[in-house]
């Protein structure tokens, strides 16, 4: 809008009400008193009753002296509410995910809110023996392939096909109607199964909240054999995925190297210099790692990079604790600076100040959000820093899958000697 507005496309804005032009005081003032008249544009906004042709825009007009203090402290009552309903719905979803009550906005496919509760989660009737069978099967040992199979051929719902037929509305991705991998895996994987609910950004785990549908010792030892197949430990005539497609790299040539089942489809597998295989050694020499190797040197140099970046409990608390006490203390200097500046707009709109006179204190203020708005966003990156430390650390112990942290590696280099070197894509300390 601001563009066509430019262009001289526009030449009135409408809005309900003054909210919805923005929730910044600084910024919503901005609009009406300089860019719309000096675009010539002209703004209405209804339920406010306000109108630049009679208001504060035209020192000319009756109305100009009303709305050169009301309009601006309408912006600024905006501003405020937004940011403190903003912050009240934040502490009322956590203090209801921290007593266990669920706070997602539907769901999860095998419950149903309770109709005298919907924060308490029930099993579903139809979609609950759903959920159980697929774990049943992937107890007993059938494979995610095999599970989908059996859910596609006896034509049950998908989740989204069943949420659907129960009444959901809204844009959401239907797909082809057909169970598929990810959608089994979804469930296989989601702790909510067995009774415990984890939700918000805090990632508030509660116990026993509801009623399992399959439990934890069957859960855990899913788990667990998914697990043991992101470690390349597959049955005899399977193949395992490629996790570190187009990762591994010749030391010679720079170029990918291709991975191969072993001589004879025997159940391992290695990786082998591409540009060889297909220009010829006279452009690389090629070099060769079985899959195994390279697994074990990413580990070993994992736990070297876990060690290096090392971070305690009690550091990341401490670190956390001065963002909090630095964003506490910014969001004070920020208020006190939205108030100077406020008045100072009052004085600027009255022809008190100059306009370089408001625009100073103008600055002071924007200045002071926008270290606000850095330590929030360092807060930010240091916790995802840190989780990223945690998912690294349970990797190195071979908690979780190496699969689940593939993204963090850059590219693994072999080199001659059966030298292995990874490079990590985030080398930043926590």
């Amino acid at each position: 809008m601001l563009q066509d507005i430019r262009k001289g496309k526009i030449n009135c804005v409408v809005v309900k009400d003054l909210s919805r032009l923005g929730r910044d005081y600084i910024t919503a003032g901005y609009y009406l008193e300089m860019f719309f008249p000096r675009e010539n544009v002209r703004f209405i906004s209804i339920n406010d009753q306000f109108d630049t042709t009679d208001g504060i825009t035209n020192r000319d007009k009756p109305a100009y002296i009303q709305s050169r203090t009301r309009i601006p402290l309408i912006n600024l009552f905006n501003e405020r509410v937004s940011i403190e309903t903003k912050m009240k719905v934040e502490a009322v979803l956590d203090m209801k995910a921290q007593h266990g009550e669920f706070i997602g906005p539907r769901a999860p496919f095998g419950y149903q809110k309770s109709k005298e509760n919907p924060s308490q989660l029930v099993p579903d009737p139809v979609a609950a023996i759903i959920v159980r069978k697929i774990f049943e099967m992937a107890a007993n040992g059938t494979g995610v392939t095999g599970i989908v199979r059996y859910l596609n051929e006896r034509g049950l719902p998908t989740p989204i096909q069943y949420a659907r037929a129960q009444g959901l509305a809204g844009n959401f991705d239907d797909g082809n109607g057909n169970w598929n991998s990810r959608s089994v895996k979804y469930i296989l994987i989601n702790r909510t199964y067995t009774g415990m609910l984890v939700q918000g950004k805090e990632k508030r785990a509660v116990e026993a909240t509801h009623e399992a549908l399959v439990d934890s010792g069957t859960f855990d030892a899913i788990q667990k054999a998914f697990q043991a197949r992101a470690y390349n430990v597959v049955p005899q005539g399977q193949s395992a995925d490629n996790i570190l497609k187009g990762t591994v790299i010749c030391g010679c040539c720079g170029g990918k190297m291709q991975r191969k089942r072993g001589t004879g489809h025997a159940d391992w597998h290695f990786f082998t210099c591409i540009t060889k295989n297909r220009l010829g050694a006279d452009k690389c020499t090629g070099m060769y790692a079985r899959e195994e190797d390279v697994f074990s040197a990413i580990y070993r140099q994992l736990k070297d990079y876990v060690y290096e970046h090392y971070i305690t409990n009690s550091a990341y608390k401490q670190k956390i604790q001065e963002y909090t006490g630095q964003i506490a203390d910014l969001t004070q200097r920020k208020s006190t600076a939205w108030i100077n500046a406020m008045e100072h707009y009052e004085k600027y709109v009255q022809g008190e100040i100059s306009k370089e006179e408001f625009c100073a204190v103008q600055d002071i203020a924007n200045q002071t959000k926008e270290a606000l708005i850095q330590a929030t966003e360092g807060k930010a990156a240091y916790e995802t820093q840190y989780a990223k430390f945690r998912k690294l650390l349970s990797a190195s112990n071979k908690d979780i899958p190496l699969s689940e942290i593939v993204d963090y590696i850059d590219k693994v280099v072999v080199d001659s000697g059966g030298k292995i070197v990874v490079k990590w894509k985030y080398n930043e300390k926590c």
